[in-house]
């Protein structure tokens, strides 16, 4: 348990952050001392694929995951110009593991070997109350336990996408693959303006009402809400989610630099504006 919670942290931005900064970081000297052979021979960009090959033949994580579909969907399927991802957001009573924006959001709760599914129903409701198509990735191991699941909760089950990952490779499984239906049903006002910062839900209602509320400060919050909630609920999703979609822009430029391994950690952890030093962290000897 201490060695597989040692490798989560490995791709995380604390432990980039240290390493960028000259210190020695614990987790990192454990996991390399631990897994690499001779790595004093090795760059730090040799131990982070080293460490990611692992996982990926080992212990598949939530972060491996999260990086294979960052790589697929940004890289293989969207423009990286146009398309925003996000992850751990939170809606409702849920945290979901990976959204992305582009004419429309989509929500990716990731089940990895690693995960159970006790949870899942309760997720799903949750994330159908702010985006119309919410998908599982998974792997081929667990199809049959996602399908079950979706078979018993009707009409949303039924849109619920489904993506399967092969043991051997990192391309969705097309064979066994769903694509999402939207499900607009449980679409929630407070809940899609809850996803929005101040300034951003401040800029949806000048943008459709002319302006904001007048009132005092203590009341703000809770007047821009019901502002708001009369909007039509399609209408105040899409402009939601077009304020989402300016967050961590980054051009298909620099986020082709980026190490494929460290795609998901720079990218939703801001670090990309800090490329040239990480590039020379990794191109850099281990000295344990």
């Amino acid at each position: 348990m201490l060695d597989s919670r040692a490798i989560n942290r490995v791709f995380t931005r604390n432990v980039v952050k240290d390493l960028l900064q000259g210190n020695k970081n614990e987790v990192f000297d454990y996991v390399v001392q631990r897994y690499i052979d001779d790595p004093e021979s090795k760059t730090h960009g040799e131990l982070f694929s080293e460490i990611y090959t692992y996982l990926g033949e080992e212990k598949r994580n939530e972060y491996y995951y999260m990086n294979t579909l960052l790589n697929k969907l940004l890289v293989g399927i969207h423009n990286v110009n146009t398309t925003t991802a996000l992850s751990q957001v939170r809606i409702g009573e849920h945290i979901a593991d990976f959204v992305m924006i582009n004419g429309e959001g989509r929500v990716y709760e990731i089940k990895s070997d690693l995960d159970n599914f006790d949870r899942l129903n309760d997720q799903l409701s949750d994330y159908f109350k702010a985006f119309s198509k919410v998908s599982v990735l998974s792997t081929l191991h667990e199809y049959n336990k996602v399908s079950r699941l979706l078979d018993r909760l009707g009409d949303m089950g039924d849109a619920v996408g489904i993506y399967l990952m092969n043991d051997s490779d990192t391309y969705f499984n097309r064979s066994s693959r769903r694509e999402p239906k939207r499900f607009d049903e449980h679409l929630d006002h407070s809940c899609i303006f809850k996803l929005l910062r101040k300034q951003e839900y401040e800029n949806v209602l000048i943008k459709h009402c002319g302006g904001l509320p007048q009132v005092a400060p203590v009341f703000y919050f809770r007047a821009c809400l019901e502002q708001f909630q009369q909007i039509p609920i399609l209408t105040a999703q899409s402009l939601a989610e077009k304020e989402l979609k300016k967050r961590n822009k980054i051009t298909r430029t620099i986020f082709e630099r980026i190490q494929s391994e460290l795609k998901s950690v720079v990218y939703f952890s801001g670090l990309s504006r800090k490329l040239p030093d990480i590039e020379q962290l990794l191109q850099s000897i281990y000295r344990g």
